[in-house]
């Protein structure tokens, strides 16, 4: 079913701890607003082939796998191939209920746009920060962005997306794509976590 939310929700009415307002930041919003990846994006869009990925999603090079590497969550994206799949897809990535919450596990569920889902979950960031539908907490000294993408229905939001991410993931992420395509490699610490994890 489609899932709906409050127009102006509680937690985008938190104040963000003024430190998180630098240089971070201004690289994130410039990234994944400006020069994004995603094709329809922005004006100012930079496609992924200009950052060097000729043939990101196949193999050696796995962009897939790199970014979600980088997160504590080796199921890090839950996706939905319409509104309609939307509550499930919210529930299984434990973003459906008392959102945000459980801010130490990374985690993304969007409706998959561009089907694609790391171009989705990069088209969803853009919406978010750009509608200022996002905030920022700090976590034991660690920030944690929290997004959520809507799409106005009438009187009623319907929630395209929703994620948790920490601002490290969200910076390593760019450092993969602007490093242009590179061969997948395997993070054995990250193996082991998610091992343990199960």
């Amino acid at each position: 079913m489609k899932y709906y939310t409050d127009e102006n929700p509680s937690w985008l009415r938190w104040i963000a701890p003024d430190e998180f307002n630098n240089e971070d930041l201004f690289r994130i919003v410039t990234f994944y607003v400006f020069h994004s990846p995603c094709f329809g994006s922005s004006a100012m869009r930079k496609p992924i082939e200009e950052y060097g990925w000729h043939d990101p999603w196949a193999s050696p090079y796995w962009l897939r796998k790199q970014l979600i590497q980088v997160s504590n969550n080796n199921k890090l994206i839950v996706s939905a191939n319409s509104y309609e799949e939307m509550e499930e897809a919210l529930e299984k990535a434990g973003l459906k209920d008392n959102f945000p919450s459980n801010y130490l596990l990374e985690r993304v569920c969007v409706y998959d746009c561009k089907e694609n889902q790391s171009l989705s979950m990069f088209y969803h960031i853009r919406n978010a920060l750009a509608h200022g539908r996002m905030n920022m907490v700090d976590v034991d000294g660690e920030c944690i962005f929290i997004f959520e993408d809507v799409k106005k229905e009438k009187n009623k939001c319907k929630v395209s997306a929703r994620m948790i991410l920490k601002k490290s993931s969200l910076l390593q992420w760019i450092d993969i794509i602007e490093s242009g395509q590179k061969e997948f490699k395997s993070n054995a610490k990250n193996q082991k976590h998610a091992k343990a994890k199960k």
